[in-house]
């Protein structure tokens, strides 16, 4: 199961990490047997938010469902401290093989980081990196970014971003 849930992890955070908005469902599906594991995880994206999104997931072993339990929360709960984000959806599924006998907790999550309303003043190097990263998310394509709001963050004026884009090399 941890061999599944790590190869589907990895390649749909790869391609979360590569598309605009915000995960707003999570439906999984998993399968555990003497064949192998099969897990299916298929996220609803909403394209109008911009956000950083993630699905971890934990997959615990424990002698009843509650120490597996436990022991899955302990490790989602560390990772979710790390991410500052916000859980848009959750799986959990305990399984019991015949021999041995223990149980698994499978915790699967999606989490969409947090948007700050304002980071205050950087210095302008730093805000055209900040800018330069959400423009490498958008495919350095502006369009998608509320300059109005950007510039609200950031603690500058509109014109200010407009700038920090032309230095960027990038026209709006």
């Amino acid at each position: 199961m941890r061999k599944a849930l790590e190869q589907v992890a990895a390649e749909l955070n790869e391609t979360l990490a590569r598309t605009q908005g915000r995960i707003t469902k999570l439906d999984v599906d998993t399968y555990s047997g003497v064949a192998g594991a099969i897990v299916r995880v298929v996220t609803v994206v909403d394209e109008s938010d911009f956000r950083s999104k993630y699905i971890i997931w934990a997959n615990e072993v424990g002698a009843t469902d509650e120490k597996a339990l436990r022991r899955a929360q302990e490790k989602i709960n560390a990772r979710l401290a790390k991410l500052h984000g916000e859980v848009a959806g959750f799986y959990l599924k305990f399984i019991t093989p015949m021999i041995p006998k223990h149980t698994y907790a499978t915790i699967i999550i999606a989490v969409n980081e947090q948007m700050p309303e304002k980071v205050g003043k950087l210095a302008s190097e730093e805000r055209r990196e900040r800018l330069a990263a959400m423009l490498r998310l958008l495919g350095n394509d502006p369009k998608p970014i509320n300059l109005v709001q950007v510039a609200k963050i950031f603690g500058v004026s509109r014109d200010t971003v407009y700038r920090d884009l032309e230095e960027l090399g990038i026209k709006r």
